[in-house]
């Protein structure tokens, strides 16, 4: 662990890292296409019937969430179909927008412990925004350059950062990514993308499977997952029920000193299936967090830059570093849900799918914190690091529904799958919260975490009702090798509530902002025999905004409510998937605009006018491939240019204390360049036969750290390695059980994944290791 306080820099070994990760990643691949279609037609593939145990046909239930289908569990690392890009059973072959799916194997292959963890390796998205440590706490990263929204199930989860629903990976069978606009099918959402976390639902087949991790800092993890179908002597009830039961426990010390990680979740489920056309499954979730590790971050000057602390030390921070107090951190969330999710197929041609969840979340969040200010900006020295306090009390309850229709049929020689839908959501949320003022400052070269640090008293208390409903359609046309997708949705949103603040006086504010919004999107595709798949789409998206009022005569002197902000994508790309392989390649070139942002009006005070615009343009490539027996890899790369092409609005050079134009500016935490390779490698012969070796690289661009761009984070390659066994082979009495170790940042670099002002950086992890016993039956 990387504890000391200088660093080095080693730039010429990560350039060199990058062209390593593009030129490996693109001749194994190519090499791996020409193995595999000549080993295509002598693989045997086994049917639906023997995985899933099915004994009277193909089910409904078995298509969806079986062992290869659209929301079922991945085989190995490649998925070959997905709901995220269209809501229907898609190849993503055919689906004429960037998807990434992230499968179960390749979660436990490189132990991801939270979901910013799973999303590493997956090009275009950057991870860990508030830093490793804070990636317990909350899922934040970036899509194509802009925050992305966490759906569960095709249903949103509630974005709040003190009571977040955190979902643990252990739940979860895979993680779907569509990138790009998508408000036309999951309603307001950013211009990046958004996340679907698929849930593992039970299935008719007898499993089971515990295991037992240690290492990390001082952690200890545990968890199980069993279940299958419910035996029944009642006639016409066998062969109908099955079950599954999750449960996890974590506990150990966080990545900051005297920081702690604590988790303990349960999440049973059922599901029906009285006939081949029907499937309904019930789950159940309840999760602590009564400790969430670390949030905060460090000043520019100790991070990225050295610092002289005084007493003939000049150096960084060490990447363990605590600014806080033990005796107010707190971070205590508690968190349940039930859902249900109910599929109906009409004949051949019409199916059916509903899907709800009422979720409350609830969490108590107290922190003393590095000030974002003056105090610790760029011409900050010495050993006193400025600190504030305060801290929230959030309570979160969440309904939402999805509903809709697939219908199939033909128009000539015209193929259709057509989608009409409805869903809606709402989010009630109650906040006690108060003043974050200055305190007691920390001296770094003695930090001492248990001063008499007075909490400040809550002042405000709100309850805020955010509703949208949503009325979606889409046609997805094929005729020869066409594809043309057309959609649309129409969506009315409103934010209601009141806030009461008690303090320096009382006052009361009622909050309604209504926004509706058209999204639409279109896209050709065309798949030729060899499974070269060129595709043009465009697609929109729309975020309420629910701050600030426009000055407009016509609305008194209360202004009108600003438009929604809107964004729109145009891309274009290749996807290549040769038949009878598990190879999956996609390339794409894409602008995103996002406009309407607001910023101060200069000639209205109290005002504000729609002016900003951010553009980006970018390049990505994506391979999933199984080259051989035992082989598999995921590489990716991206090119990112992204900046504020339109805005009247102004920042301050933290150098010169002097305001800027932000026109022109680039975005602060994303990078400009990442690129990742992961191979991992299955002996199936001789005397190393159940070893398992596998490696990743993983390069993250230099990326700008302040509004005024006045510095940047620099560049970082990280390691990550792991070693499995199959016991098996070594005494087969040990039949399912496998020993792994996974060590991250292997070299142990020092890096920071970014920072947003110049008292606001965070670092990554340092390197960990993890030893892991699971037995499987």
């Amino acid at each position: 662990m990387s504890n000391g306080w200088i660093s080095h820099s080693d730039g010429g070994m990560k350039f060199h890292a990058l062209g390593f990760i593009l030129s490996t990643t693109c001749a194994v691949c190519w090499a791996g296409i020409a193995v595999a279609q000549q080993t295509a037609a002598t693989d045997v593939e086994l049917s639906e019937l023997s995985v899933m145990g099915e004994t009277s046909g193909r089910t409904l239930n078995g298509d969806l969430y079986g062992r290869g289908g659209a929301a079922g569990a991945v085989p190995g690392y490649v998925a070959s179909r997905s709901t995220v890009g269209t809501k229907t059973d898609t190849p993503i072959v055919e689906t004429a927008q960037s998807v990434s799916v992230i499968g179960r194997r390749q979660i436990e292959d490189q132990n991801a412990l939270t979901i910013n963890q799973a999303l590493r390796y997956t090009p275009s998205v950057t991870t860990e925004q508030r830093g490793g440590a804070g990636s317990t706490r909350l899922e934040q990263f970036y899509i194509r350059g802009f925050t992305a929204p966490l759906f569960l199930d095709n249903m949103a989860l509630p974005g709040n950062r003190d009571a977040f629903p955190t979902v643990d990976p252990y739940r979860l069978e895979r993680v779907d990514i569509i990138k790009g606009p998508a408000s036309v099918l999951y309603g307001q959402s950013g211009p990046g993308g958004i996340v679907n976390l698929v849930s593992k639902v039970p299935q008719f087949v007898r499993h089971g499977e515990v295991f037992l991790q240690g290492g990390g800092f001082s952690e200890v993890r545990g968890g199980f997952d069993v279940g299958g179908p419910i035996a029944s002597d009642i006639p016409g009830l066998a062969d109908q029920f099955a079950y599954r039961v999750i449960g996890l426990g974590w506990n150990g010390d966080g990545p900051a000193v005297t920081t702690k990680v604590e988790r303990a979740f349960i999440s049973p489920s059922i599901t029906w299936r009285p006939s081949t056309d029907t499937s309904l499954t019930i789950i159940g979730n309840y999760q602590r967090d009564p400790f969430s590790g670390f949030y905060g971050g460090f000043p520019a000057v100790g991070t990225i830059f050295a610092r002289n602390f005084g007493n003939g030390i000049f150096g960084r921070l060490p990447v363990n570093f605590y600014d806080g107090d033990r005796n107010i951190e707190r971070s205590d969330r508690t968190q349940a849900s039930v859902e249900y999710l109910f599929d109906q197929r009409f004949g051949e041609n019409l199916r059916f799918h509903s899907a709800g969840r009422y979720l409350r979340s609830n969490g108590d969040y107290r922190s003393v914190f590095t000030t974002f200010g003056d105090v610790n900006g760029p011409y900050t020295s010495g050993p006193i690091i400025g600190r504030s306090v305060g801290g929230t009390q959030v309570d979160i309850e969440a309904y939402t529904m999805d509903n809709n229709f697939i219908a199939d049929f033909d128009t000539g020689p015209i193929a259709h799958t057509a989608l009409l839908g409805v869903d809606h959501r709402t989010f009630s949320t109650r906040s006690v919260t108060g003043p974050f003022p200055a305190t007691t400052s920390l001296n770094a070269l003695a930090p001492d975490h248990d001063l008499p640090i007075r909490f400040p008293a809550f002042t405000s208390t709100s309850r805020i009702d955010a509703q949208q409903t949503g009325v979606y359609f889409q046609d997805q046309a094929k005729v020869d090798g066409f594809i043309l997708t057309l959609g649309g949705r129409y969506d009315t949103a409103r934010q209601t509530g009141p806030t009461r603040t008690f303090s320096p006086t009382n006052s009361l504010a009622i909050q309604d902002v209504p926004a509706e919004a058209f999204t639409g999107r279109a896209s050709l595709l065309y798949l030729f025999d060899s499974g070269v798949a060129p595709y043009v789409s465009y697609s929109e998206a729309f975020e309420p905004i629910v701050t600030g009022r426009i000055f407009d005569r016509s609305f008194g002197t209360a202004g009108r409510i600003p438009d929604p902000i809107s964004s729109n994508q145009y891309e274009a790309g290749i996807k290549y998937q040769p038949p009878g392989t598990d190879i999956l390649l996609t390339t794409a070139v894409f602008d995103i605009r996002r406009s309407n942002a607001t910023t101060t009006d200069p000639n209205n005070p109290g005002f504000v006018v729609q002016t900003g615009e951010v553009g980006v343009q970018g390049i990505e490539f994506e391979a999933r491939a199984t080259i051989a027996e035992g082989l598999s890899l995921i590489g990716g790369f991206s090119l990112l240019d992204i900046r504020n092409v339109r805005d009247t609005g102004f920042t301050t050079n933290d150098l010169t204390r002097r305001q800027v134009p932000l026109q022109g500016l680039r975005p602060v935490q994303v990078p400009d360049t990442t690129a990742s390779l992961f191979v991992d490698y299955r002996f199936t012969e001789g005397p190393l036969f159940g070893l398992g070796l596998g490696g990743g690289v993983r390069y993250l661009g230099p990326s700008w750290g302040d509004p005024a761009n006045t510095f940047q984070v620099p560049e970082s390659v990280l390691v990550d390695a792991v070693v499995s066994y199959d016991m098996k082979h070594f005494d087969p009495r040990l039949t399912g059980l496998t020993a792994q170790l996974n060590v991250q940042n292997l070299l142990d670099e020092r890096y920071v994944t970014g920072c947003f002002t110049y008292s606001g950086c965070y670092y990554g992890l340092p390197r960990t290791v993890y030893a892991t016993l699971r037995y499987r039956w």
